[in-house]
């Protein structure tokens, strides 16, 4: 499982979440709505420990093990995966490079250049996508879709438990978004669990979703089931 425990969060001087306490229990999926600046992206980046902010009270664990004093590598190693609103450009930086060096890190090993090139060609050939992308710079000159199909390729080559999708949605054009879609869809088992954070509908036409999450003002303003994305779909997230 993994949990946040009365986690309030701050960037400088803006408090940005106020005492939420969440459970995600592997194998369930759980979708997390809310308006922009209701604390969805910052519930994410607390999860995952990016430095820029600062946990003022509370606790993220992982199996009952407190993930506050890890780096953001280490708790990918413990199996969190974090899709960016906003894929960077890493120039400088060769995909295949990136892409050997996380899954070395990940499973404390030192793969030969022949040996990871032979693990990875089918997963291009999976996602219908060209050898000739390994060579590129990391997402430089990539469209979105292209992007998010390299965020899904890491998905398949480092099998996280816990997938968290922050608005994926985002720069996508409608075919763009239904094979991505339809990408993760195929991604789901009972081995892992999505992490859906959005303030759009479509994604949840994709995947089957356990537990729905509202966020507001930095606080869990309602939990349920699936049916209340129709409810917020017809009356909005309400004052």
């Amino acid at each position: 499982m993994l949990s946040v425990n009365n986690l309030s969060l701050a960037v400088g001087e803006k408090e940005i979440l106020d005492q939420v306490s969440l459970d995600f229990v592997l194998g369930k999926n759980y979708c997390v709505l809310g308006r922009n600046g209701s604390g969805k992206s910052s519930l994410a980046m607390a999860i995952m420990g990016h430095p820029n902010y600062e946990i003022t009270h509370g606790d993220v664990l992982l199996d009952g093990e407190s993930l506050l004093e890890m780096e953001p590598n280490e708790r990918a190693k413990l199996g969190i995966f974090l899709a960016f609103q906003n894929v960077p450009e890493i120039p400088g930086i060769k995909f295949f490079e990136f892409l050997k060096g996380v899954y070395d890190n990940a499973h404390d090993t030192v793969t030969t250049f022949l040996g990871f090139k032979a693990l990875i060609e089918p997963i291009l050939d999976e996602l219908q996508i060209s050898k000739e992308f390994l060579w590129r710079d990391l997402n430089v000159g990539f469209s979105g879709g292209e992007r998010r199909k390299f965020e899904i390729l890491q998905m398949k080559l480092l099998k996280p438990k816990y997938i968290i999708l922050d608005e994926i949605d985002s720069g996508l054009d409608v075919d763009a978004f239904k094979v991505v879609a339809g990408l993760v869809s195929e991604l789901d088992s009972p081995e892992n669990s999505f992490i859906i954070i959005t303030h759009i509908f479509s994604i949840l036409d994709h995947l089957p979703v356990d537990e729905v999450i509202v966020m507001k003002e930095g606080r869990v303003a309602q939990t349920g089931d699936k049916s209340l994305v129709e409810t917020i779909k017809v009356e909005g997230f309400g004052e």
